[in-house]
């Protein structure tokens, strides 16, 4: 009964997720969003020598014309033949010569044929293709059927991400059938069957481990919506997971729908794949609940205690509008600056300082004039009523060495020189004579960058901000 209640939940949080993920629109532009579009399609998968010949056939396509996004390892793109050997050119008649999309056009149904080479030690037991399959711009794949035929009979088991129908070993070819809702992603060739674990209309799992005897009976009476169907597979090895296939090294509940969620937030928005902790924050967002690391967790932390219940509903509204773009931490610190209405570089600094949790800081939007020269590399930063100036770029704009050293940070000129030991030491060295700091020190480090605070740089560097509504003065008194 435990294992069937990490099930459920898994069944719930995966539910809740997915049903927000029917469509999967590649686009960097929001207003190609309008023009998303819906269709089906049939896939034919022929194993056959050292490739996979692919025969992909869309239908109920609207009239419009549709980009087309191919496999890069996509070789022979044609128009497939028919049962003669010839070109099939009803279904394939809006397929453009420069074959990079479909024409304007009447036929709903289209089919484009293509291979894909395998490397010379053909099909591998254990490796996710996830660089298989076309698919349409803007387009949204609502059911897909396909079917698999190895004329090399290798056995063993395939996996897609969709409900598997049946599978069959004929005399001269190995045939597998799969449908279910939404798109296909990737596919999976294991030499050695993994049996089922647990088999429903949202997921199976799968692993070699022996379940309790109760199992079946104690699913069969849980009552669970329908959404996209996963494979999930238990295995020991670190293997890398697809949109749909999911490997996982245990079924303990919060580590697998920690996955599960990464794994599908990265569906839902162009997120670089190697970037876990913006997935974590956005996961995190997407299900209520901190996941990933400790930098994810307090990053998502900080937001929590800072927004307002206002700005935390324009936060999700603005998540779910970049739904199927390419988000990266710029395109978030936008989305976070316009709702604050402060600007701010949050996911941008935290993702340039991989290990330390950047605090969320606001900095100054005018443009900033040292000694009469714009500068574009020095930041002022708003943070617990100080003001913090970048030391590194502004001293050296003001004519000083600046370094880190074994002693802390040092600054100096043809006459002056300086070294900040930093906390908790409570002194400065100017000129190798001891000064104490009352109160707040003169260099603040923070995550790794060391900032000057405003009135020890008019103080000890003898510049003086002017802020103009324009612009903002740092001029040097000499």
């Amino acid at each position: 009964m435990k294992f069937a209640a990490i099930l459920f939940s898994i069944l719930l949080f995966i539910n809740g997720i997915l049903l927000s993920f029917q469509y999967h629109v590649f686009s960097t532009n929001p207003a190609d969003t309008e023009k998303a579009f819906s269709y089906t399609q049939d896939i034919e998968i022929k194993h056959k020598g050292n490739a996979f010949y692919v025969k992909h056939t869309f239908k109920n396509l609207p009239e419009q014309e549709m980009t087309i996004l191919w496999p890069e390892a996509a070789k022979q793109k044609a128009c497939p033949k028919d049962a003669e050997g010839k070109e099939d050119k009803k279904n394939c008649s809006r397929f453009k010569s420069n074959v990079n999309g479909f024409k304007e056009g009447t036929e709903t149904t289209q089919s484009i044929s293509y291979r894909i080479p395998l490397p010379k030690g053909g099909l591998e037991s254990g490796k996710l293709y996830d660089e298989m399959f076309l698919t349409l711009k803007q387009g949204i794949v609502l059911n897909t059927k396909l079917q698999i035929i190895d004329e090399n009979r290798k056995g063993g088991q395939w996996f897609t991400g969709l409900p598997k129908i049946g599978e069959q070993s004929l005399n001269l070819v190995d045939y597998a059938y799969f449908t279910g809702n939404g798109g296909v992603y990737e596919l999976y060739w294991s030499k050695n069957k993994v049996k089922k674990a647990f088999e429903s209309d949202e997921l199976t799992v799968y692993s070699t481990r022996t379940q309790p005897a109760n199992l079946t009976k104690a699913l069969s009476k849980l009552e669970l919506l329908n959404s996209n169907h996963m494979d999930i597979i238990e295995t020991p090895s670190n293997q890398k997971s697809g949109s749909r296939i999911l490997f996982t090294n245990t079924l303990e509940k919060s580590a697998l729908q920690e996955r599960v969620a990464v794994t599908q937030v990265k569906r839902k928005y162009q997120i670089n794949q190697q970037d876990q902790v913006l997935s974590s924050v956005l996961a995190s967002f997407e299900t209520n609940t901190l996941i990933g690391n400790s930098k994810a967790q307090t990053m998502v932390k900080t937001l929590n205690d800072y927004f307002s219940s206002n700005q935390r509903t324009q936060w999700k509204d603005g998540l779910q509008e970049l739904e199927g773009k390419k988000v990266t931490s710029s395109v978030l610190d936008k989305l976070l600056s316009d709702i604050l209405q402060l600007k701010t570089s949050y996911f941008q600094m935290n993702e340039a300082n991989a290990k330390a949790v950047v605090p969320l800081m606001f900095e100054e939007k005018r443009p900033i004039y040292v000694n009469g020269q714009k500068v574009d590399n020095v930041k002022i930063i708003l943070k617990d009523d100080m003001i913090l100036y970048t030391a590194n770029p502004l001293l050296k704009q003001l004519g000083y060495d600046a370094r880190i050293g074994e002693n802390g940070y040092y600054v100096k000129n043809a006459s002056r020189s300086f070294r900040f030991p930093g906390e908790p030491y409570d002194f400065y060295v100017y000129n190798d004579l001891r000064q104490d700091v009352p109160g707040v020190q003169p260099l603040i480090k923070i995550a790794g960058t060391y900032y000057v605070e405003e009135g020890w740089l008019i103080k000890l560097f003898r510049t003086i901000p002017e802020k103009k509504e324009d612009r903002i003065e740092l001029n040097e008194q000499k």
